[in-house]
């Protein structure tokens, strides 16, 4: 029994792309490197990327569009509006309008049929005719502008995207919860009831984070960490809300677990800094560094937050590195094998979290985000975390006050163990 033609005419567009892919990279890259220098400087941007069709990704948009019906094999992939999709990325949603009115100020020369290019760099051009913010079919507004770009005497297709840090976030939860899902997709009704929840939860995110950029630069350093930690506990809540519930299909409240994992986030960092001397500062910022290793431009935008007082510069860099995270690896609901476990009385505090670990749902659920949200592997996050808690739970304490403290240790339910109020409840033993 034969294929069907349209498995050959797949084949043959995917060779197409891997036969050009050297030319598709280096326009992608010519044209980020321009539009980084025209909209890099700008306060608003954060950065700007930019990313090729995969094989993968190819075959699935031609099949699920039909497009094998537009034109030859070989000539689709130059077809595709976003064979290369660039993306320039800022704060806020206000920003978005702010970007797309800059966009239009640079791309000011009437090049025909709609398009646009800026007078100095007729190769790169914009279609700009086209209303903006357009709405997308699940009911939101994104900036998306397709054009075009000249490199090497061909001429290549590219979307351009403009998107808030927020909408990144949104964006990364709807591609890979559910547009990779195929499970998911079966429950169309449940999942936009989901997702117009988180999207409504993710806006309300945006105008608190606006509000708090605009304002914290007066505010005292105390008060920028408490306001730096609420903002990203919200941030995490509801990202991991709507993962634990994509995972089990039940919506659980994980509010507490959120604020101890940001307690975690921050309080170890001042560890950090009283075993090194480092600044705290300087502390999350090589910590944030190392997680976008190879990603030099936001590299070079961390290296350059003033590390004395600029949190909502350091507010905007923890944001980015939450949301380049892969969430859809994160295993809500599977159990977790620690290998390794810590001597003395580090190993003591252990046994009692890895007695209930697989067994208890909160606790299980709370070590699937710390570990997704930590760089090593498994066991040398959970041996950081128990020593953290550990020193916590007994700093200064005498002997017999720290048995007091691990017998009521071992009395709590497995839930209640990562919590911040009970971190407090078991340092305050005498």
């Amino acid at each position: 029994m034969s294929k069907l033609n349209v498995f050959d005419y797949i084949e043959k567009a995917a060779a197409t792309l891997d036969a050009n892919l050297v030319g598709f990279t280096h326009a992608a890259d010519k044209l980020t490197e321009f539009l980084t220098a025209r909209f890099g400087d700008i306060d608003a941007t954060i950065g700007v990327t930019s990313r090729i069709k995969t094989r993968e990704s190819l075959k699935e948009k031609i099949l699920r569009n039909n497009l094998y019906r537009d034109a030859p094999a070989d000539k689709i992939v130059f077809m595709m509006h976003d064979i290369i999709g660039v993306k320039i990325e800022c704060r806020f949603f206000k920003d978005e309008q702010c970007l797309y009115e800059k966009i239009r100020e640079v791309f000011d020369t009437d090049v025909g049929d709609g398009m646009y290019s800026p007078s100095d760099k007729k190769a790169v051009r914009l279609n700009l005719d086209s209303p903006q913010p357009e709405r997308q079919k699940n009911g939101y507004s994104i900036y998306r502008i397709d054009g075009n770009v000249t490199y090497a005497g061909e001429t290549y297709n590219f979307e351009l995207q403009i998107k808030s840090l927020v909408n990144s976030f949104w964006s990364e939860i709807e591609h890979k919860l559910i547009y990779k899902n195929n499970r998911l997709s079966q429950f169309d009704a449940l999942m936009k009831e989901m997702l117009d929840s988180t999207h409504e939860s993710l806006s309300g995110i945006d105008h608190q984070l606006s509000l708090i950029f605009d304002r914290v630069s007066s505010n005292t350093l105390s008060n920028q960490q408490e306001q730096l930690k609420n903002m990203i506990a919200l941030g995490l809540n509801e990202m991991y809300t709507a993962i634990v519930k994509a995972n089990t299909g039940i919506p659980v409240s994980i509010t507490e677990y959120s604020q101890a994992i940001v307690d975690y986030l921050i309080t170890a960092s001042s560890y950090t800094n009283e075993m090194t001397g480092e600044p705290f500062f300087k502390a999350i910022r090589d910590n944030m560094a190392h997680a976008l290793a190879g990603n030099s431009q936001m590299i070079e935008r961390i290296n350059d937050i003033d590390i004395d007082n600029n949190y909502g510069g350091l507010l905007v860099s923890l944001m980015d590195w939450m949301h380049n995270m892969d969430y859809s690896s994160i295993a809500i609901g599977e159990t977790i094998t620690i290998g390794a476990e810590p001597n003395g009385v580090y190993g003591e505090v252990a046994k009692i979290f890895l007695k209930d670990i697989n067994d208890d749902f909160y606790l299980n659920t709370f070590f699937h985000i710390f570990f997704s949200l930590e760089r090593g592997d498994d066991d040398q996050d959970f041996t950081d975390y128990i020593r953290y808690y550990t020193d916590r739970i007994i700093s200064g304490k005498t002997q017999e006050q720290l048995y007091r403290t691990l017998a009521r240790l071992s009395e709590l339910p497995a839930y209640k163990l990562p919590l911040t109020s009970t971190i407090d409840m078991l340092a305050n033993i005498k």
